[in-house]
């Protein structure tokens, strides 16, 4: 393919994206089954008070000096900031790129006053109080979403798997969709959400629904050519105009050659995030290993009800397996899958990212550490402190106190 035809294509995705132009869906790219890549949303906060803090530009900035692996991009709103690892192969190459992401951009933001945090949702911001990035795409998505564009001032974390081909990618975005909320429910770590106690691990997770292409694949699709045809149509009604206008919990990302699992708050720790990814990569490279093979029920109300579970009551809550119909403790469900996944990955690093999977699943998970911070009395500034300074320490949930 010439230059100039790459050139084009590439200013037609820009043009879709930015909500101008014609629609436009890219050709899917090959790419090797089971490679990872790992972008983040963070918090950008002040150090004093540790509420969010317009600072996210000054940050891009010096982070623009240094010459590094990974790439960093602004967010829709100036308070966030989005880092993502380059290709990966394994939990140590995961740990250790994420690992140097941290400390980087922890380097970055103290030259600019201002603190950096994982987590899915800050505990005391105000949606109103948020100042869109000056990005022509971003104030495109004001226009189209209102208030809803302030109102995604949340993080979460999206990992990416190679999927080989472009069917490939939409039969392993249907499988993965079924264990999306197990996701969830480790990655839970946002109980709080304006200012209030949520009543959920994962409050983050309730905001992405207010959006109009929010949801799963839907479960007819079953080739490449079923979703042109369904993007060619929802096109032609003015729904979407690029893959960025879907919001599901698992999309195709054809310029990637990947799928794209959406679902996870931030974690507050790095190791967390690279022990996630894993997770999801190894699921991908068994429901690879049977190829031909669809789930059984794409039930959207059961997942709806499966996500809800886990939102609310993080790993302690339960899962209904929709090839089975029987509901199991989300607890169980992941012990099973690690078990089983264990025999069969050649990653030597797994071992120790299902270590890392079984702290998190303590205790109530990271949601639990921060409502117990709230029980012994702990402020909203103390929680969104206690978040940063989780963020900037040690690997172990059992080494922080409250």
């Amino acid at each position: 393919m010439s230059a100039t035809v790459l050139n084009d294509a590439a200013a037609a995705q820009a043009q879709a994206v930015s909500g101008k132009g014609p629609a436009f869906l890219p050709d899917f790219k090959p790419s090797t089954v089971g490679t990872m890549g790992i972008e983040l949303e963070l918090m950008v906060l002040d150090r004093l008070t540790y509420d969010l803090f317009p600072a996210a530009p000054d940050i891009l900035r010096v982070l623009d000096k240094h010459d590094k692996p990974w790439v960093h991009t602004p967010e829709i709103t100036t308070s966030m900031l989005e880092v993502a690892t380059s290709i990966l192969q394994s939990f140590g190459e995961a740990r250790e790129q994420l690992e140097h992401i941290r400390s980087t951009v922890q380097r970055a933001a103290f030259e600019v006053g201002a603190a950096i945090s994982g987590g899915g949702a800050h505990p005391f911001q105000r949606w109103n109080e948020q100042r869109i990035y000056p990005k022509e795409r971003y104030f495109e998505s004001e226009r189209k979403y209102g208030y809803l564009a302030k109102l995604f001032t949340v993080f979460g974390m999206h990992v990416h798997i190679g999927a080989g081909t472009a069917d490939e990618a939409v039969r392993l975005c249907a499988w993965l969709t079924q264990r999306a909320p197990l996701f969830i429910a480790l990655s839970g770590n946002s109980p709080c959400w304006q200012g209030e106690v949520s009543g959920f691990c994962s409050s983050r997770s309730n905001v992405v629904g207010a959006f109009p292409m929010s949801g799963i694949q839907p479960p007819d699709l079953r080739s490449w050519q079923d979703f042109r045809d369904y993007f060619d149509r929802l096109a032609g009604f003015g729904i979407v105009n690029s893959i960025k206008d879907f919001y599901w919990d698992v999309r195709p990302k054809p310029e990637y050659g990947t799928i794209e699992l959406r679902v996870l708050d931030t974690p507050l720790k790095p190791v967390y995030a690279a022990a996630l990814a894993v997770y999801a990569r190894e699921l991908c490279l068994e429901f690879a290993d049977q190829p031909d093979r669809w789930p059984a029920n794409g039930s959207r109300e059961l997942y709806t009800w499966n996500r809800f579970n886990a939102a609310r009551d993080g790993v302690d809550g339960s899962w209904i397996d929709p090839e089975t119909g029987t509901s199991l403790p989300i607890l169980d469900v992941i012990r099973g899958d690690l078990e089983r996944l264990g025999r069969r990955s050649r990653d030597p690093g797994f071992a120790q990212a299902r270590a890392v999977i079984e702290e998190l699943m303590k205790e109530g998970g990271q949601a639990g550490l921060l409502k117990r911070h709230l029980a012994g009395g702990g402020g909203m500034n103390d929680l969104a402190r206690l978040a940063s300074e989780v963020f900037d320490a040690g690997e172990g949930l059992a080494e922080q106190k409250s």
